[in-house]
């Protein structure tokens, strides 16, 4: 049965168990100093990394990776705890060799991620710290796995900017083609419509006014050919009928100087009369017949230039008929022209808009290559750890003690509390209902007094306790 202890009585009771609570104090403590002793040393080695701000001028080129180099440091730790980091670290410094050929290289970055230990430091550094049993080897790891974790953010940066390079050189191939392909249809649609364009309207109208101004010079050279042909017309049959009276005096004439001459001789007056008589009529003749023949060509000449003329006034007409058929034309084609060119237009700036975002992609991609050793910079690198950060020993013993202590002691307490045994007249007073009438004292000792201890208050109280001695 338990029972409540005074401190003074819990103080003696261990007393008396002195020997069980320090055997088990000691035995406690040499278990845990052994755990203590026996774990191995952990070392640590940290090194801080400043990111540093990538802000050139952005009206002088446009990024294509819009996020800020700083703002990684959000989400910096699970970048550096990622699988493509560790890993890289572990297979070139040859981590975890035993973890690696017997569970895998996944065991190995899981381990890895439980020895690092990542600290935002401000807004623009982080603290990295990794744990191991060799200090070599550890400040090694501290010291390359940020070039890693910049290796790979460099490579992710700068192939989002080559793909976003890649993106605007496809899109401009195919803008490209379509502008290629607006080209193509505008300058058939113009080949096709030859003359009838907006931009020839001015130049139909000039060719119409011109052919304007030749059809009113050829009818009045028409008119001018007709009258003229009218007035050789009358005049023919004058000339024809001179000529032919000329004609038939010159032949009466030519009868009676032959039959003159049968009659006289060639010296003879009269047919010396008819003679000069018959030249001058002869003459006359021939004037007539060449004013004859002059008319005819005259007339053969103006009938040719009344046809050609009449001719040119067809041809200038159809021209002019032409001319007018392309003005009547030209507002129909100038709608669908338009259209064609305002589709044209859109497209040519959009290609041109994508060419110039093409070329701020490529200087982007130069400068995120260019300026990939100037993200990261190590204003903290990790030195050797010359002494162990875990355990701590002394701590670790202290507390062994304490424990080995605090189990020794609790041992006695409780041993004492389930302990029935009566061993002064106090317990006996407490714990017997009957009167007592002495308490006999432990008579080991040689200067012991014998004392006879009568139940104090007690109706059949006897005197008070006398010595025995």
């Amino acid at each position: 049965m338990e029972r409540g202890m005074t401190a003074d009585q819990l103080l003696s009771a261990l007393w008396r168990r002195k020997a069980l609570v320090g055997a088990i104090a000691a035995a406690i403590f040499v278990l845990g100093a052994a755990i203590v002793m026996t774990r191995p040393s952990i070392y640590e080695a940290s090194v801080v990394v400043r990111v540093e701000p990538q802000r050139p001028g952005e009206e002088m080129v446009q990024r294509t990776v819009s996020e800020l180099i700083e703002q990684r440091l959000v989400t910096v730790r699970q970048e550096l705890l990622a699988r493509p980091v560790l890993q890289k670290a572990i297979e070139e410094m040859n981590l975890y060799p035993e973890l690696v050929s017997d569970k895998g290289i996944e065991a190995a970055v899981e381990q890895m991620r439980k020895d690092l230990t990542v600290r935002v430091e401000g807004e623009t550094a982080f603290e990295l710290t990794y744990a191991g049993r060799d200090p070599q080897v550890v400040a090694q790891v501290a010291n390359r796995l940020p070039a890693i974790f910049s290796e790979e953010t460099l490579k992710i940066r700068q192939t989002q900017a080559a793909r976003a390079t890649d993106l605007f050189t496809e899109e401009m191939v195919a803008m490209g083609k379509a502008v290629s392909s607006w080209e193509t249809k505008i300058s058939k649609f113009k080949v096709d419509h030859l003359g009838e364009l907006p931009e020839q309207m001015e130049m139909n109208m000039r060719g119409l006014e011109r052919i304007g101004a030749q059809l009113q010079m050829k009818s009045e050279e028409l008119r001018t050919a007709e009258a003229r042909r009218s007035d050789l017309a009358r005049a023919r049959n004058a000339a024809d009928s001179e000529a032919g009276r000329l004609e038939a005096t010159e032949s009466g004439l030519s009868r009676t100087l032959t039959q003159a001459k049968t009659q006289w001789t060639p010296d003879h007056p009269e047919v010396k009369r008819m003679e000069r008589e018959l030249g001058d009529i002869s003459a006359q003749r021939k004037d007539a017949e060449g004013r004859m023949f002059a008319e005819r060509n005259e007339r053969t000449r103006v009938s040719t230039l009344i046809s050609n003329v009449q001719k040119d006034i067809v041809d200038l007409q159809k021209q002019a008929e032409a001319y007018q058929a392309r003005l009547n034309n030209t507002p129909r084609w100038a709608q669908e022209l338009a259209v064609m060119n305002r589709d044209y237009e859109i497209a040519r700036t959009k290609y041109q808009s994508v060419v110039s975002r093409k070329v701020e992609a490529e200087i982007a991609q130069e400068l995120e290559a260019k300026s990939a050793k100037s993200l990261f910079n190590v204003i903290s690198p990790a030195g050797v750890p010359s002494s162990p950060a875990r355990p701590d020993r002394m701590t670790g013993l202290l507390i062994a003690a304490l424990v080995a202590l605090s189990l020794g002691v609790l041992t006695g307490t409780v041993l004492e509390m389930r302990d029935d045994s009566l061993r002064d007249g106090t317990e006996v007073r407490e714990r017997i209902t009957l009167p007592v009438l002495a308490v006999v004292p432990n008579m080991q000792g040689k200067t012991e007094k014998r004392i006879l201890m009568p139940m104090a208050g007690s109706k059949n109280s006897v005197s008070s306790p006398t010595s025995l001695n």
